[in-house]
Order: C-alpha cells, then sequence, then structure tokens
C-alpha cells in the first residue's frame, strides 16, 4: 500500500528459486492495455500491484482492507462526480491513504476511486446482508425501542439470529429483515420491485437511493450473483444477449443510452427515473432506440 509522500515499489523483488537469478523487475505478459478507471486500479502514477502483468506504472501498491462503517461515496477525485458507493459493512481495498480519503478499490461492484478515509474501519467478517429496504436497529428485542441506526437495502452486518431477532453491532433487528450471505436467493424482480419510491442518487445502489444500473446491481445482488456495477458494462457482459425479435419475460433488462429498465411482465418495467418507479414498456421510448435486451442467467 502506498501512503502519501511515500510508495512500495515492485521492482526491488530478490526472490530466487534455485538456480534462477533474482527478479529484479516484473515482466508484462503481452502488451501494456488500455484499462477501465471505473473499475481498474491504475492511475499515472501508481497501480494495483495485481495488475502488475497488465500494465506498467512507476509504483504498484499491496492493497490493505478495511471495512466500512458507514455509508459513503466513491468519487473520482475529492469533491469529484459520484461513481458509486460503500454500504455499512462492506470491505474496501485501499492502495493510498491522505490525510482525508482513501484510494481504491472495492471488491463488492468492482468501482475505484477515493472515499471518506473516516468512513472506512479495522476490517471485520460480516454473515448476512439486508434485504429489505431499510432495518431498524433496535436497542432490544422489540419494537419499542429504535435507535438512529438505520441500514438501507444492500447493508452487510454480523448476525447472530435467535428466533425472530438477530443481534447485530449495536442491537438488534428483526431476522426477517436479512439473508445469510451464503444462501442468497430470491426474484430479482421482486427485491427492485420493494424499491419503489426510492429516490434516485448519483452513484446510489441501496435502500437509501439507487440509480439506474445501481438498481440492477441491487436487486440481483441481494439474490444471487450481481451485475457489473455500470450500464454500458451490465449491457456488454450481463446474463445472455437477446435477438431483436426474441419474445421478452419478467426479468429481462433493455438498455438505452445511459439507462436501464427490468421487465416486470410483458408490459410494464420497473427502472430509476426521477425515483424507482413501474411503467409501461412503451413509456421507455423517451430513452430512445433499445441498444440491448439481456436476460439474466
Amino acid at each position: 500500500m502506498q501512503s502519501s509522500g511515500s510508495s512500495w515499489t515492485a521492482t526491488e523483488s530478490a526472490t530466487s528459486i534455485g538456480d534462477t537469478p533474482p527478479r529484479s523487475r516484473f515482466a508484462l505478459r503481452g502488451r501494456s492495455v488500455r484499462l477501465d478507471g471505473r473499475t481498474e486500479a491504475v492511475r499515472r502514477d501508481l497501480a494495483d500491484i495485481r495488475l502488475a502483468d497488465r500494465v506498467f506504472a512507476p509504483h504498484y501498491a499491496v492493497a490493505v482492507r478495511r471495512s466500512v462503517g458507514r455509508m459513503t461515496d466513491v468519487t473520482t477525485s475529492a469533491g469529484g462526480p459520484v461513481l458509486s458507493q460503500l454500504l455499512p459493512g462492506e470491505p474496501f481495498d485501499v492502495l493510498e491513504f491522505t490525510s482525508t480519503h482513501a484510494w481504491g478499490r472495492s471488491p463488492i461492484d468492482g468501482s475505484v476511486g477515493l472515499v471518506a478515509r473516516d468512513a472506512l474501519i479495522g476490517e471485520y467478517a460480516v454473515s448476512h446482508i439486508v434485504v429489505v429496504r431499510e432495518s431498524v436497529v433496535h436497542a432490544d428485542r422489540s419494537t419499542a425501542t429504535p435507535l438512529p441506526m438505520p441500514l438501507p437495502m444492500g447493508a452487510r452486518v454480523a448476525a447472530t439470529v435467535t428466533g425472530d431477532w438477530a443481534e447485530v453491532d449495536g442491537g438488534y433487528v428483526p431476522a426477517e429483515h436479512l439473508r445469510a450471505l451464503s444462501d442468497l436467493s430470491g426474484d430479482a424482480v421482486a427485491a427492485a420491485l420493494a424499491l419503489r419510491g426510492v429516490a434516485v442518487v448519483a452513484g446510489g445502489r441501496s435502500g437509501a437511493g439507487v440509480d439506474a444500473a445501481g438498481l440492477i446491481f441491487l436487486a440481483h445482488g441481494i439474490t444471487g450473483e450481481a451485475p457489473a456495477r455500470f450500464v454500458d458494462l451490465q449491457a456488454a457482459e450481463f446474463g445472455v444477449a437477446l435477438a431483436g425479435g426474441d419474445p421478452l419475460r419478467r426479468g429481462d433488462l433493455l438498455f438505452f443510452a445511459d439507462h436501464v429498465a427490468m421487465l416486470v411482465d410483458g408490459d410494464t418495467a420497473i427502472h430509476a427515473d426521477g425515483s424507482v418507479t413501474v411503467e409501461p414498456i412503451a413509456a421507455l421510448d423517451r430513452f430512445g432506440p433499445v441498444l440491448a435486451r439481456r436476460r439474466p442467467a
């Protein structure tokens, strides 16, 4: 990991095996390639050591994992545009610390950028994910003592479930609000429908707010395998492509220029536009032509 003002370089390895001479540098395996800065941790001055065989950088850093203590934005620069968010309980791989921020990569959604340093805490293990729009932490096993500690859909917790309640750090939440990370299943459309009315938030991907791609990421992330974080990557990679004439069904995704909608049935779709809303598929023509149709595997 690199700290502001100092660096760890990947050119001083003295590893020797048998008669093999010590390596003094890393070799690129083929041409250096242009990487996507939204999801690949590489800058002009620094790169993740895991990219050393694909890209040249003056310095490489070994990631140090931290956990997220509160929801925080992932931005392209201090005060810059919001790419995504980190949710409570998620891990974050830090490659550089400054006095106010940490630069690194989320292993959950793949986004790379700056996050507030004070939002990160020591790494800890989690066991469950919140699967309702918002779960309120209570001081005891009753609904009579709510605490100002809401957990949005997508947040991760270390939980011990006993009967109808789960003990989490700081209190208790209804057990039905959680699902074990080892048992993610369910209907992504139903998860999206539970978010109707949630506001659109730049970079959002939680029950507190979503963007267009964040809605799809969240709904699939709590019911199975999450897609890529960004609309263009979802349109290119998620599930299987459908031809223009293929009949559509519940759960299929329609991609437009920088927008995506999920089919609820043959006539309606759910998407994030101002807020998470359900409307006729025909009304989506305001986003322009459909550029891709995909069916989650």
